[in-house]
């Protein structure tokens, strides 16, 4: 009977049927765990590293090393950076493993070193802060989307009191962690920013790098050289670097130096003006390496520091200049080429024009030259009419010979295709007499000449301005024919061989008239 009944209930489990209703709870069943093989090699206490192995915590921390020294390396890249500092920044060897954890927004030793000195160490505490949108948690990216949502531009916003108590990940960093509209409002949230433990409290490594500087400085004056017990202060830190140990892996250090990220973002007026400053360049380039026939002031000497002066040698080439940027080129160049006066002597001015290129050649508005005595030479064998070179032709030494004709029709191709505003002629040391058959070749080499003025230029780089009143100036707009010019050419340089051809030296003027009439149209102009 106890047999039957139990192979009744049994066959009731085996059956699949739906239980009645029952007020009292199913009873649990018990959990059951698949099967699992396990090998003799399976399992081996030296491979399972545990999280207090030192093996482990050693990669651990190296891996934390390397991820700190990319965020310290991108913040050394785009940073509001001191503007004197120059040094390097490296983890501290004593931040052992287990000793420290280096994460941003952590405390972390570090060695700072000032570049200005041999070996000049010190050992600093940091904290580096992440960018605002870089791995946010979800509550820090709504603080910043409301942030953003505001007037304010830079986001410097002071967050409400019960979003502090909520911040747990930059609020207990710094005593003030958003500071008040105006005091950091110009660093953009997308930047790193690091900041040095000083004394109980924290500095921003702007401030702290600034400090840094200057003290060494005072030191430096304060200092006493001559002073028996006293070292020189190069020595003195040496020495005070040695307590720290041996210098840092380099692959552990990162540069500091100033950096000038937002040049670009100036407008563009503001950065010419800048770049101008630094290459002297103000209204004129001179490029004019003769100082014989262009004189340069002193810089040293104050009384001539006035307006009437030329700037001196520019410190770098216009190519080196251009070289900058190609985005603010597009508006540097066309500016440079029509406000610039470029000065030349005896040579330089072909090669100029070629360079300058197609595209710039009609851009050139203002021209000064040099030429000194040998003005009226230089302009009747390279810049003369065709007929007026024909008939002088004066010598010159080239290999082969035929390239005098190929540097002369370059030119002056080239100079057709410059139109002038101001033309820009010195009269020193050049002879009254040939100026006026210079200024004649000058406005027919170029494209068109609005304006001619006449300037000197004295022994101690002042240059003076000649009005219309001035007898050389009279006499250079006198104006004439090629036929009176060349005759008054003929009659002044006939016994210098160099100045004309050989056929015409010491000869009587009627030759010359007999050739000028073969062309009497074109001289008669």
């Amino acid at each position: 009977m106890i047999f039957h009944q139990i192979n009744i209930s049994l066959g009731q489990r085996q059956t699949p049927s739906t239980p009645p209703p029952s007020s009292s709870p199913p009873p649990a069943q018990p959990t059951t765990f698949p099967a699992t093989c396990f090998s003799p090699g399976s399992v081996s206490p030296a491979s399972q590293k545990s999280p207090r192995s030192p093996s482990n915590r050693t990669g651990t921390h190296e891996q934390q090393r390397k991820v700190f020294l990319q965020h310290l390396t991108r913040w050394s890249h785009d940073h509001d950076s001191s503007p004197y500092f120059h040094g390097k920044i490296s983890i501290a060897p004593r931040a052992a493993p287990g000793g420290e954890i280096l994460e941003l927004g952590k405390s972390v030793s570090c060695i700072l070193s000032h570049s200005a000195f041999t070996d000049s160490r010190r050992a600093v505490v940091i904290r580096l802060f992440p960018p605002h949108d870089h791995k946010m948690s979800k509550e820090q990216g709504s603080k910043v989307q409301k942030r953003k949502k505001s007037m304010d531009m830079f986001g410097s916003r002071v967050i409400s009191d019960e979003n502090h108590e909520e911040d747990t990940g930059t609020s207990d960093c710094l005593p003030n962690p958003q500071p008040p509209p105006g005091k950091y409002s110009s660093i953009p949230d997308g930047y790193y920013k690091l900041v040095v433990r000083c004394g109980s409290g924290w500095m921003s490594a702007r401030e702290y790098f600034n400090k840094l500087h200057f003290s060494s400085l005072l030191v430096q004056k304060t200092l006493s050289p001559s002073t028996p017990n006293n070292g020189s202060l190069d020595k003195i830190l040496a020495n005070r670097s040695k307590t720290l140990g041996t210098p840092p892996r380099l692959k552990d250090t990162v540069p500091i130096q100033p950096l000038f990220h937002p040049f670009t973002r100036l407008p563009p007026e503001l950065q010419e003006l800048i770049l101008f400053t630094a290459t002297s360049l103000f209204g004129t380039y001179n490029m004019c390496n003769d100082t014989r026939l262009f004189p340069q002031p002193d810089s040293n000497n104050a009384q001539l520091s006035t307006s009437n002066l030329q700037s001196s040698q520019s410190c770098i080439s216009l190519s080196t200049l251009l070289l900058i940027s190609p985005h603010l080129n597009r508006a540097l160049i066309p500016y440079i080429f029509a406000a610039t006066t470029f000065h030349f002597g005896l040579t330089g001015f072909t090669n100029f024009l070629w360079q300058a290129g197609p595209q710039n050649r009609p851009r050139i508005r203002r021209l000064a030259f040099h030429f000194g005595k040998s003005a009226l030479l230089h302009c009747v064998r390279w810049l003369a009419p065709d007929h007026v070179f024909e008939l002088f032709e004066p010598p010159v030494v080239t290999t082969p010979q035929s390239l005098q004709y190929f540097w002369r029709c370059q030119i002056q191709d080239l100079a057709n295709e410059v139109h002038l505003l101001s033309l820009t002629v010195d009269v020193r040391n050049m002879p009254v007499q040939d100026l006026g058959m210079v200024v004649k070749i000058l406005k027919v080499v170029f494209g068109t000449v609005e304006r001619v003025r006449f300037v000197e230029t004295e022994r101690n780089g002042r240059v003076k301005v000649l009005d219309e009143e001035d007898e050389r100036v009279k006499m250079a707009m006198e104006g004439g024919t090629w036929r009176e010019m060349c005759r008054g050419y003929f009659q002044r340089y006939s016994r210098h061989q160099y100045l004309m051809r050989f056929e015409l030296v010491g000869v009587d003027g009627a030759v010359l008239e007999e050739r000028m009439e073969e062309r009497a149209a074109e001289f008669n102009v």
